[in-house]
């Protein structure tokens, strides 16, 4: 039985069954299914206008950041289209959809995610980005209408609903703390994520090989077609870095030897692979080389926390082999803050520079931030169409 597609149904079911019960309290907005509540509404207000000055740093902070970040999101943009367009870009743009089983599937357009690892990074997202838009909001003395939860098709929302015609009358320094506000919590969620990572992955696992990127063409490794974890060179046993720098010094150019490697395939299964080291085209040290690139510690679970393993593979996955929560809880707040920020209408970044065109020149803000808003449109749609073809 595939337990992990059952969770999936049970969790669609279940939730069906809430809808169904509350269905009085929610609305639909086209293909939105929103409820509104007043729930959490004064912990927002509480938190927002405790400490004025400490926020007021934060919104500095958070409308500098984000406007570096959109600049950078637009060259990035702009570069990969070029990149595209000249046939060099290994990966494209593509929309995050969930799947139903447990792994992560990269097509044309599109990445897969593992509906949990989805789901909860979705559900974090939107409540952090949602939610710092309301705290700064209550510091900025400005009325919260509503807040609530709903779906766009099976994509959880989470919202703030503000006074939107007393929003746009406020300052533009305001106005500005205030929408840069969510992609700012998402990058605080990504960085906090990411020490938790960098903390925990030296006490629950431990290096027991050695991976690499890719096979250098022409070079001793691609002609064997080496494949797997190097964890052994004829009598050198390779568990890190400096395990086999310290086996290629010793054995040194021209030598033939065995490399014994380890692939993953829901078991762990052992190979064996005879090749004769050659000189590093990099240095004139006697050392072998083998013509392995972008080599890493591959790590495994400590012995200590296996009984936790599956914990830990959920939260960490497997490094070198497939991606755990942690991971797209990271890539997910990171990258869909930077997207938020492109100069790009309805967008919170759109919204910001629509109120510093609106400062340096009144009368044509609306057709500049038109203009650009249908470029950046132009160029997403460009990608997707190379992309997809």
């Amino acid at each position: 039985m595939d337990y992990y597609m059952l969770s999936v149904l049970v969790f669609v079911t279940a939730l069906l069954i809430i809808l169904y019960k509350d269905r009085k309290n929610i609305k639909r907005e086209s293909v939105l299914l929103l409820r509104k509540t007043k729930k959490g509404k004064k912990l927002l207000i509480k938190i927002g206008t405790s400490f004025p000055r400490f926020w007021k740093t934060v919104g500095f902070i958070s409308v500098v950041t984000c406007f570096f970040a959109s600049v950078w999101m637009l060259y990035s943009l702009i570069l990969q289209t070029q990149m595209l367009l000249a046939g060099k870009a290994e990966l494209g743009p593509g929309i995050l959809i969930p799947s139903v089983t447990q792994e992560t599937v990269i097509g044309p357009g599109y990445f897969a995610v593992p509906f949990w690892y989805w789901i909860i990074s979705i559900f974090v997202l939107v409540v952090v980005h949602e939610g710092f838009h309301g705290v700064m909001a209550a510091r900025e003395k400005l009325r919260i209408k509503s807040l609530g939860w709903g779906l766009f098709f099976v994509i959880p929302l989470a919202f703030v609903e503000l006074d939107e015609k007393r929003l746009r009358k406020e300052k533009p320094w305001k106005q500005l703390r205030i929408f840069s506000a969510g992609s700012f919590a998402n990058f605080i969620t990504a960085f906090v994520v990411f020490v938790i990572v960098v903390c925990s992955v030296s006490n629950l696992f431990t290096p027991i090989g050695i991976g690499y990127k890719s096979l250098i063409k022409g070079y001793p490794a691609e002609q064997a077609n080496l494949t797997g974890i190097i964890t052994g060179i004829d009598n050198y046993t390779i568990k890190n870095i400096n395990d086999l720098n310290h086996a290629l010094k010793q054995i040194g150019p021209g030598k033939k030897i065995t490399i014994y490697t380890k692939t993953f395939n829901k078991t762990w299964r052992t190979k064996t692979f005879t090749l004769v080291t050659v000189q590093s085209p990099h240095t004139n040290e006697s050392k072998g080389f083998i013509g392995i690139s972008d080599v890493y510690n591959f790590l495994e679970i400590k012995p200590e926390n296996k009984p936790y393993s599956g914990v830990i593979y959920f939260l960490f996955g497997r490094p070198g082999i497939s991606l755990g929560l942690f991971d797209w809880l990271f890539l997910i707040n990171l990258f869909v803050g930077l997207f938020n920020l492109l100069p790009l209408g309805p967008l919170d970044g759109g919204r910001m520079w629509e109120i510093v065109f609106k400062k340096i020149t009144p009368k044509h803000f609306k057709k500049i931030m038109n203009t650009l808003s249908a470029l950046v449109l132009l160029i997403i749609v460009l990608d997707f169409a190379l992309v997809l073809v």
